[in-house]
């Protein structure tokens, strides 16, 4: 993996639908958290793993937080925003497509409502060891804290849908993956909207996509339910991100 550190891509595109009547029009990466806006809390988790090179995939409202991020520099991080036009998002897919120009040969991403409290490095130690062009980070879920959506075979994936239906999946995509720039361009051509859970599906039926299991839960601001989570969490580690 090329870099010192690591890119990091955020995927942050979304409209929060789901968080409304907490957040109102803010995007999910301004919703405030323990007083702060939530992508505060994700540059400090990422600088804490030695990650601080970031490409923020922007949509809704997403000059506000271009505005409010600036390069990123008052939180020790390197960042480009890049922003898709609100009117017509591309989906998270169709984001990385859009973005493909600026991405590293490898790259990690997470999305711009999760909250990942896993070491960074030793996943990118572990893909540095092993032969898949690409990782998703899988959580023994079991339908505990969302809908099961994954299935592994030793370090593979080998089932992974959004529409699993029961028994069929036991992990779930934890939010943290490695892809390459070349995976990406093979969809230059593809047409938009595109979820990046189609790549993912792909590289499933081509044998392609790792798995690394993690074992601390995640946490996400999409639901208010899930937001009230994650500030009892960072309320217990004394309000540290």
């Amino acid at each position: 993996m090329k870099g010192d550190p690591p890119q990091v891509v955020i995927l942050a595109g979304g409209m929060g639908t789901r968080i409304k009547s907490v957040a109102g029009d803010l995007p999910k990466a301004m919703i405030p958290v323990g007083g702060r806006p939530f992508l505060e809390h994700q540059f400090e988790l990422l600088r804490g793993n030695g990650l601080s090179r970031v490409l923020l995939l922007v949509g809704y409202r997403g000059e506000m937080i271009g505005e409010y991020v600036g390069d990123g520099s008052r939180w020790g991080m390197e960042v480009e925003v890049v922003q898709e036009d609100p009117g017509a998002l591309l989906g998270t897919g169709g984001a990385l497509v859009k973005a493909a120009g600026r991405l590293d040969e490898v790259f990690l991403t997470l999305y711009g409502d999760s909250y990942l409290p896993v070491d960074y490095r030793a996943m990118v130690s572990w893909y540095r060891g092993q032969s898949c062009p690409a990782v998703m980070s899988v959580f023994r879920n079991e339908g505990q804290w969302d809908h099961s959506n994954v299935r592994v075979a030793g370090e593979r994936v080998v089932f992974y849908s959004k529409q699993a239906k029961a028994g069929e999946a036991d992990h779930i995509d934890y939010g943290l993956s490695v892809f390459t720039r070349e995976i990406v361009l093979r969809y230059a051509d593809r047409g938009m909207p595109l979820d990046l859970a189609v790549i993912q599906g792909d590289l499933v039926a081509r044998g392609e996509l790792a798995a690394y299991r993690v074992n601390e839960r995640f946490y996400e601001i999409g639901k208010p339910e899930g937001l009230a989570e994650l500030e009892g969490f960072l309320r217990g580690k004394g309000g540290e991100g």
